[in-house]
């Protein structure tokens, strides 16, 4: 297997065992320097299929498992070998000691790019000596880092997968896990590092915004279909000057505070350094903190990469937020190294000429990763390939109301495999996707949802609820749903009918169904052909060739 995959692998360990999916081999080791892996082959349902689930945050831990599959008979049937790495290193998804990592060179590699690529081969190569055969259909589902990590196959290693779904694509890493988290904080104190608007007062704007915002789909269920249609008036919950009274409207500081947020990280005199903050409708998903002086995810997410991972040098202490400045010179350091973690290559032709398809999709009310930067991303790919060639092998879809990789107010339970499948195996494309609301919620990178639906105070947004096992988690009962169409379309009620049924709703174009224009320092790092192979050379990265 080392032959195969081009590097040394130790540590194996085979073993048995019984699953209420019947038995499957696991194959445990280590591919040099430290991505530990595993392999789960079925001993008695094996359907010539396999599939690699990504990893969240910044991973540090081997999980085999698969997100929106929850109505995939092969894949709840234990059908799948399915294989999972801990990206290069070993630690929690999120902490600050989690980034320690970026000291060495080459688990830095190994975490952009390098550690599923590996892993891939890896499980071939298994499967061809236990089953004799190759797998016939590879296929790679992941969300947010796991989101960018499916990007991230489908531009450097165009012919590992045949079918890939990316959710919520943290594709921008070196921006996102920066200017934009950092943000989120410093955006929100008052010059003494105090908090300005707290956790408890979210509900306040998300009333205000599903108040004065059409929803579009002809129902009002509080839910935005293209939340860029509302453009936020302070006017809509600021106090009245000398109003004791705050409980139902913000005051000016907080309203202030709120208009940042929405924005994103500008420089002293506006000028936008990232894509786009979250969006109007997602309030309710904000990872603000409790208290005053508490803190927020976006804090950990943002000390930690800022001084570890992105920039070229590490700097502990650059874990100080308040020593980070929103200035042309940071962007630099913090995109110097873009050509080696983002994923925003729109040169997506050799894994189209592979037979390759892609789905992309990303919740219209996650916080933690702006959905403009994805649809900005997919605008890129259209202009890099055309709209028709694009449309052949690369769907995308906007869910209302959906948080972060799951959760929220609208309907999260989707199964992406399904379809990707589907189109993959039998070319027929799907027009649309049945999302679902349940009385649970879902959300396999989120936690179960606090009062009013928010998520904890500080939204810790990264935790995997799911198990570690070969097979899909079931779809939880029903309570609604709504079809979900391929951008630009959105879902309208016919005007007959249960509201809560798919089945009575029909797609029609967004009014924002224009290419839109995103005038941003990030959006300079969308492009055709814009990675690098690294390498290590006396101890220090170095780029050893372009893409």
């Amino acid at each position: 297997m080392a032959h195969a995959i081009g590097a040394e692998v130790h540590d194996q360990k085979v073993t048995l065992f019984q699953t209420p999916k019947g038995k499957f081999c696991k194959v445990t080791g280590q591919i040099a320097p430290a991505i530990s892996f595993e392999v789960d082959l079925p001993m008695e349902h094996w359907t010539q299929r396999f599939l690699l689930g990504g990893c969240g945050g910044l991973c540090g831990m081997t999980h085999v498992g698969v997100s929106n599959a929850g109505a995939c008979t092969p894949a709840l049937n234990g059908e799948f070998v399915m294989a999972g790495d801990n990206m290069g290193h070993i630690g929690s998804m999120m902490g600050l000691a989690q980034g320690e990592f970026g000291k060495s060179p080459q688990q830095r590699i190994d975490f952009a790019y390098r550690a599923n690529h590996v892993t891939t081969l890896a499980a071939k190569a298994l499967t061809a000596a236990f089953y004799g055969q190759a797998p016939k259909y590879s296929y790679f589902v992941g969300c947010s880092d796991g989101g960018r990590e499916a990007l991230m196959e489908a531009q450097r290693y165009p012919e590992d997968f045949d079918g890939i779904s990316a959710g919520a694509p943290a594709a921008m890493f070196t921006v996102q896990n920066s200017f934009y988290h950092a943000w989120n904080v410093r955006g929100n104190q008052r010059a003494d590092g105090t908090n300005i608007l707290l956790q408890s007062r979210v509900g306040v704007l998300h009333d205000a915004v599903i108040r004065h915002c059409d929803t579009l789909s002809g129902v009002k269920d509080g839910l935005l279909e293209d939340p860029r249609t509302c453009h936020f008036d302070p006017a809509w919950v600021q106090c009245p000057a000398g109003q004791r009274d705050t409980s139902h409207c913000l005051t000016a500081e907080e309203t202030q505070a709120a208009l940042r947020l929405y924005k994103g990280a500008t420089d002293a005199a506006g000028r936008p350094y990232i894509i786009g903050g979250p969006l109007p409708g997602s309030e309710l998903q904000w990872a603000l903190p409790s208290t005053a002086r508490g803190e927020s995810m976006s804090k950990g997410i943002a000390a930690s990469a800022i001084a570890y991972v992105i920039p070229l040098q590490v700097d502990e202490k650059a874990a100080d937020l308040t020593r980070f400045h929103f200035d042309d010179a940071s962007f630099a350091r913090m995109t110097e190294l873009a050509p080696l973690y983002n994923a925003e290559n729109t040169n997506l032709r050799p894994f189209r000429k592979h037979g390759g398809h892609l789905i992309l999709w990303h919740g219209l009310a996650d916080q933690s990763i702006s959905p403009l930067n994805t649809i900005a991303y997919y605008q890129g790919v259209q202009q890099e390939m055309g709209a028709k060639q694009t449309d052949s092998f690369l769907k995308f879809y906007l869910l209302p109301g959906v948080g972060h990789c799951g959760n929220g107010e609208g309907f999260p339970q989707v199964d992406f495999l399904s379809p990707l499948m589907a189109w993959t195996e039998s070319g027929i494309a799907s027009n649309a996707i049945l999302a679902e609301k349940t009385t649970l919620g879902d959300g396999p990178m989120g936690p179960p949802l606090g009062g009013h639906g928010k998520p904890p105070a500080g939204g810790q947004i990264h935790m995997a609820s799911m198990p570690s096992q070969p097979y899909a988690r079931p779809n939880a009962v029903a309570i609604a749903s709504r079809p979900v169409y391929p951008y630009p379309y959105i879902a309208q009620y016919g005007g007959a009918g249960d509201v809560n049924n798919a089945e009575n709703y029909r797609p029609v174009m967004s009014p924002v169904s224009l290419p839109m224009m995103f005038a941003s320092h990030a959006a300079s790092l969308i492009g055709p052909d814009n990675q690098k192979q690294y390498g290590v050379k006396g101890g220090k990265l170095v780029i050893e060739n372009a893409q």
